[in-house]
């Protein structure tokens, strides 16, 4: 679940931590939740799991997940609460009574004379020339957008876990292959060592056992990122450019005022398997084995 911000009453909600939330839905994306003080009753918000401040810092398919949800949970107001209406209202900034720096949707059901009132002036009295000057602003900016990309359909959506679910299959393979490669060679070397007395020989086996296990250790990394990027493609966790196969789409984004990653950090993330992957038991086991057979060559050889 993405990080919230522990300042954030919304976030607090979505991580669980307000024991007096009166919480209605919730999924991987969003959670719907009674305000404290509902203005009607059946008054719910809608809130994205990521801590979002306002509209414009919303994802397009954050944006498209609060829709379905919206109309789902409208629905069930309706059918729970027969109101005569329903009012869908998202206010971003504090010109606009937005409280809470964390983007919400309220539905608010209405009936005639409730406590809500009407929401629009009466009337206005823009010139026509006012009017048409905001056009042209407002059209010159939407023809600025950029281009939007279209979403994928389930059959590219298929393709592409095709494409990243070959990869992992290429990783095992050269994972095997690798182990496969290194018998032969600590075979000659190791066997060469004991029948010549040479622990150069024994040394340079042990060298490829340490080399194999590097390359080994990096094509299980690189197969359980590319696992990791499946499942995000596949669950929809986050959006990822389309079609990508860089395994680092999968990870969450830093949040906001964090410090940038360093040359060496990012050296090590790239370059140095983590602990987690040398321990596996596709690693760990095998290469300690023939690693210990290796210092023994040496040791017998040397003496």
């Amino acid at each position: 679940m993405p990080t919230g911000r522990p300042e954030c009453p919304f976030c607090e909600i979505v991580q669980q931590d307000d024991p007096v939330a009166r919480e209605v839905y919730r999924d991987d994306h969003v959670v719907a939740f009674f305000p404290t003080e509902p203005a009607v009753l059946g008054h719910v918000l809608l809130v994205p799991r990521r801590h979002v401040p306002d509209i414009w810092s919303l994802k397009p398919e954050e944006a498209a997940r609060l829709s379905r949800t919206s109309l789902r949970i409208s629905s069930a107001i309706r059918d729970a609460l027969v109101p005569d209406g329903l009012n869908v209202i998202q206010s971003n900034g504090e010109a606009t009574t937005q409280s809470v720096p964390h983007l919400h949707i309220h539905l608010v059901p209405r009936w005639e004379n409730d406590a809500m009132g009407p929401i629009w002036p009466d009337e206005t009295d823009f010139s026509e020339a006012e009017k048409d000057k905001a056009l042209q602003r407002v059209r010159g900016a939407v023809g600025n957008l950029a281009v939007e990309t279209p979403a994928l359909s389930p059959d590219d959506r298929r393709k592409h876990l095709d494409y990243i679910q070959a990869v992992v299959t290429r990783q095992s393979a050269a994972s095997a292959s690798a182990k496969s490669w290194l018998m032969p060679i600590v075979t000659a070397t190791f066997g060469f060592a004991l029948t010549q007395d040479s622990w150069p020989l024994a040394a340079l086996g042990l060298v490829s056992v340490m080399l194999f296990a590097y390359l080994d250790a990096n094509y299980l990394r690189s197969e359980k990122r590319f696992r990791k990027l499946y499942n995000t493609v596949a669950r929809s966790r986050r959006m990822v450019p389309d079609f990508t196969l860089d395994p680092s789409d999968a990870d969450e984004p830093p949040e906001d005022g964090m410090s940038a990653e360093t040359k060496w950090r990012a050296f090590v993330r790239d370059y140095l398997p983590e602990w987690g992957i040398w321990k596996s038991w596709s690693i760990l086991p095998f290469y300690s084995a023939l690693a210990v057979i290796g210092v023994g060559v040496v040791i017998v050889v040397a003496t």
